[in-house]
């Protein structure tokens, strides 16, 4: 149990990473660990007039028994986001996340993700359909721009001009990736311009780092992290005021560990398969232990099963 719980205001979401934050991982963090408000799927979307099989068991409800979990779509056209609203719809769900963000070259050399961003025309097209077409509730997360931060200029009146529920910010144009300054001044615009909630996206990974951004726009009480968590999946609860001891920590890293490791050997064809999921796993969950950089080389030298259990027992010191 939390060693102190102390209330605040503050919303987190738990950030949709393709390849990272999947239904195991979701499933197991909501058992284990506290703090998020609500967990976004990543991106699904069409390929041939259909999805691919790989995201059913994503967005299956029986995979996600969190009270709030929003599903995001992929798509550059009108046609295309109906057509994924309603197998959205026809699985149980009434709220999505359309995907303006992805900075990919090979997500936005197709049109998708900030791909959009530079057609606001196009992004008015697709909204206006879906809103006349379907009664879900919708959410857009997006960047401030593909090729520069202005795009967002463009953006924000279209935006307006919708019922959305929430836009998520994230501040940086795609051709930064994920590293780079964050553009607070194209944010400023967002937050004196927008007409809906918004929620701040990027750069979170401690709480020196939230408070520094409610510093700056203290109106702001919404955040979706994403590396943040993976590297400390405590920081949620950290958030929200929740404390544990050391040994309490341990036990649920522990726990976190075992149980995604045993979820991923029985869905998983192959050992290979799940000895590079929990290599890619590792990435991140690394850094939960001293000498990050070593413990990490440990995981990626093993070339088995057993090897890897033996470099975990190692890193946990059992």
């Amino acid at each position: 149990m939390p060693a102190t719980i102390q209330q605040n205001n503050t919303v987190v979401y738990l950030a949709p990473l393709q390849g990272f934050t999947d239904f195991i991982f979701r499933k197991v963090y909501h058992e284990i660990f506290d703090g998020i408000d609500a967990f976004f799927i990543p991106y699904i979307s069409v390929k041939n007039n259909q999805i691919l099989k790989k995201y059913e068991k994503e967005i299956d409800l029986e995979n996600n028994p969190q009270s709030r979990v929003i599903p995001q779509v992929l798509a550059n056209s009108a046609d295309e986001m109906l057509f994924l609203s309603e197998i959205l719809k026809e699985k149980g769900y009434n709220e999505i996340n359309l995907n303006l963000g992805c900075p990919y070259p090979m997500v936005t050399n197709r049109g998708k993700g900030a791909g959009l961003l530079p057609h606001p025309e196009k992004i008015n097209e697709l909204l206006s359909s879906f809103f006349e077409k379907t009664n879900l509730l919708l959410s857009v997360k997006l960047r401030a721009g593909l090729h520069s931060a202005n795009e967002i200029e463009q953006i924000i009146p279209v935006l307006n001009q919708f019922p959305l529920t929430e836009v998520i910010f994230h501040p940086r144009i795609a051709k930064q990736l994920y590293d780079g300054e964050i553009h607070w001044s194209a944010f400023q615009f967002a937050q004196q311009n927008l007409k809906h909630r918004l929620v701040f996206n990027g750069n979170i990974f401690s709480i020196e780092d939230l408070n520094q951004c409610q510093q700056k726009f203290p109106e702001i009480n919404n955040f979706m992290l994403g590396r943040g968590i993976l590297m400390n999946p405590f920081l949620p609860a950290e958030i929200k005021g929740i404390q544990y001891t050391e040994e309490e920590k341990r036990q649920k890293l522990i726990s976190f560990h075992k149980r995604v490791f045993e979820l991923y050997t029985e869905k998983m064809d192959n050992e290979g398969n799940v000895l590079n999921k929990m290599k890619q796993f590792w990435i991140y969950f690394s850094y939960n232990f001293p000498e990050q950089r070593k413990n990490f080389k440990l995981i990626k030298k093993a070339n088995g099963l057993s090897k890897y259990q033996s470099a975990v027992k190692i890193i946990f010191g059992k």
